[in-house]
This record gives C-alpha cells, structure tokens and sequence, in this order.
C-alpha cells in the first residue's frame, strides 16, 4: 500500500506564489497585468506549457517554449524564497503527518506537474529527502499527457513498484482530482487549498481535508483505507 501526492496546493499551500508568478510573467511578455480571474482556470493543476499557450497564442519550437517554462519557474523560485517561512512552507501538520506514515513505513512518493528544477528546489529549501527519494518523485518532463490524464499517477505507482489500485492520492486541484479519479487509484483525498470541500466532492474526492493539522484523525483514516 502506498500513498501519492500531488505538490503544490497538497503539501505547500502556494497558491498566491503561483498567481503572482504567472501575472509577472505574462506582464514580462504581453505588458499586461492580467486579473487572476482572467487566467486562473489556465493556471492551477496544468503544465506550464498549456498555460503559457493559452495565454501568449504563439506556435513555439520545443526549445522556444522550455525556455519560456524556465524564465517562468525562475520567477516563482524566486518568490519563494521572498516568501520563504510566510507562505513558502510545508503545510500545518504536514510534517507529523508525513513522520508518521514513515513511522509505519507507507511507502510516499511525489507526482508533481512542477518541472524538475523546481522539483529539485523544493527538496533542497524544505528538506523533502526526510520523507520522500528524489528518484522516485516524477515530474513534467513533457514525455506524457498532463492532468487530467492519469499518466503521472500510473508512472508514479510504476516507479515505486505498487499497484495503482493499492495507492491513496492527495491533491487539490480540479484537473489533479479529475487525473486521480482516473487512474482508478484506491481513493482520492482532496484538500481543500484550491477548492471547496463541495467542489472537490463534486469531483470525485473520496476523503475531504482542509489541512493535516488533525492528523491523528486522518492518519486513522488513510490505515482503515490502506487496510
């Protein structure tokens, strides 16, 4: 048995950091200081290379948009560490969470659509290398579908040699609950940093969180369902 997380909006609550990025970024390329509600729906669950289509329209070579997603990601890293111990910080009750799963040796890895340098920067600012391995964590590396496909969930549980029918996933976002769904993974725990607990039901989450502050609770649950 073993559990699967999404990231951002799972295990950090970045949304702002995220916004805020995407809004620099755009405004670096178009001059324009799109609302957030302008382009939220593009933002939120998706690789970087869908939103920057959507938004900037252009037909970019595979070289010209990997150096867009990395001026991007640059922006973000750089928020975060701006944001660092404010909003840039592992969720309230993450850590006994995650300490306890490991305690009773749950098997953990990471399913990310971040790309790898941010992927490398999160296990270097939050000490990630206590819970999860850097070589089982899978990011966007542009060799398959992004969410809502279930891809990344499927190659998550293949890279750590579990069932994907034994695998419990959190994420928040509506194309990450949509992908879990999908994946036809044992449950799906949606937490509540993006969505509302009605949305998230609306989805297809099985379990319901806001936070893992109670985590004696939750961890009661995820044991009955792994069980």
């Amino acid at each position: 048995m073993s559990i699967i997380f999404d990231f951002n909006g799972t295990i950090i609550f970045d949304k702002p950091i995220v916004e805020e990025s995407w809004q620099q970024f755009f405004y670096n390329h178009t001059g324009i200081r799109y609302p957030i509600e302008q382009i939220n729906s593009f933002i939120h669950g998706f690789n970087p290379d869908i939103t920057i289509r959507h938004i900037l329209k252009n037909d970019f070579t595979k070289e010209q948009m990997q150096k867009l997603i990395d001026e991007k990601e640059e922006i973000y890293r750089q928020l975060c560490i701006k944001y660092k111990d404010d909003i840039y910080k592992l969720a309230s009750g993450v850590e006994e969470f995650l300490d306890e799963l490991k305690r009773r040796k749950i098997h953990c890895t990471i399913a990310t659509g971040a790309p790898k340098s941010n992927v490398d920067f999160f296990f270097e600012s939050l000490k990630l290398d206590r819970w999860f391995k850097r070589e089982e964590t899978i990011c966007s590396d542009h060799s398959f579908p992004g969410k809502p496909n279930p891809e990344i969930f499927l190659r998550a549980a293949k890279r750590i040699n579990a069932d994907i029918k034994d695998c419990i996933i959190f994420e928040d976002a509506e194309s990450g609950i949509k992908a879990a769904v999908n994946s036809k993974a044992k449950a799906v725990v949606g937490v509540a940093s993006l969505l509302n607990r009605q949305q998230l039901t609306d989805l297809g989450a099985d379990i319901i969180i806001d936070d893992y502050k109670n985590s004696d609770s939750l961890l009661k649950i995820i044991i009955e369902l792994l069980n």
